[in-house]
């Protein structure tokens, strides 16, 4: 059976941070500094905090508590401007507009009511109409990305991506590659999966996040990195169970945000080992 604890992998960074970590976004332009921001959010005092952190060191650029209310949700980063959807009634899950936040200040440089993101790059904006009681389409919008300003273009809606960033797939215990996954996972650390297995495969390294209930019946997450070799570089619990621990974003989110428990940023992978901690290692050891 591997270590749980067993690490061959460098330290790029480890923060800790005071409220829990509720998911991570990124930069998406990929001639931009890397860099990712933080939504904290702490239920008991309803405060949500963005922590802006560069890559690939972690340092932490700006910390502020924007002038949006608690459920307001970030969509990603453009050319250092961070981009949101504002929900002001939290039963309703439509977007009551669409703006552009500071993130060193947490001011709103410009907002669009009734209005939905549908994509962006490093100059402009797309958007359609919100409506809960019209759901005819509507024309698309486009807005200057730096002061929100209307702009006529003929160009289509780009396709959010950023090459630097890879996420995980999720396969269900329902998956026709489930057998295999759990077969290879037990072979290397004697543990039976519970539940979904995030999986990504970066050049010869796989990547593993999977869930395993222990002697006491509690669940707990464990990340897996192993080449094909069958060199284990990391296979660390994260100290949670899966009641508590919170996924690195939402399970929706666009892949400006990215689903899974963990993602992939050019050389490292970063993680929660707990909800209010991020972790990041280098995957291949530095010159």
């Amino acid at each position: 059976m591997a270590d749980a604890n067993q690490n061959l992998l460098p330290l790029a960074f480890q923060l800790q941070f005071p409220d829990p970590v509720w998911r991570l976004v990124f930069e998406q332009v990929a001639t931009s500094p890397g860099l990712f921001v933080a939504e904290l959010r702490s239920r008991e005092s309803q405060r949500l905090t963005l922590v802006t952190v560069e890559l690939p060191h972690g340092k932490i650029r700006f910390e502020t508590n924007p002038q949006l209310p608690f459920h307001s949700s970030l969509l990603g980063v453009w050319q250092g401007h961070a981009l949101y959807h504002r929900f002001d009634n939290t039963r309703l899950p439509v977007p009551t507009a669409l703006g552009n936040v500071n993130l060193e200040t947490g001011r709103t440089r410009w907002e669009w009511p009734q209005h939905a993101f549908t994509g962006a790059d490093a100059e402009l904006v797309w958007a359609q109409r919100a409506s809960l009681t019209d759901t005819a389409t509507t024309p698309v919008a486009v807005f200057r990305l730096a002061d929100g300003e209307p702009v006529e273009t003929a160009e289509n809606t780009p396709v959010v991506s950023n090459s630097r960033l890879h996420f995980p797939v999720s396969y269900t215990v329902s998956s026709a590659w489930r057998p295999v996954i759990d077969r290879f996972i037990k072979k290397h650390t004697s543990h039976e999966t519970s539940g979904a297995v995030d999986y990504l495969e970066l050049g010869d390294q796989l990547i593993f996040s999977y869930h395993y209930r222990e002697t006491n019946d509690q669940l707990r997450t464990f990340l897996l990195i192993i080449d094909r070799l069958q060199t284990i570089w990391l296979h660390q619990a994260t100290g949670e169970d899966l009641e508590t621990a919170r996924p690195l974003s939402e399970s929706n989110a666009l892949p400006s945000v990215g689903n899974g428990s963990f993602c992939v940023w050019q050389n490292q992978i970063l993680f929660q080992p707990t909800s209010n901690c991020i972790t990041s290692y280098y995957l291949k050891p530095l010159p």
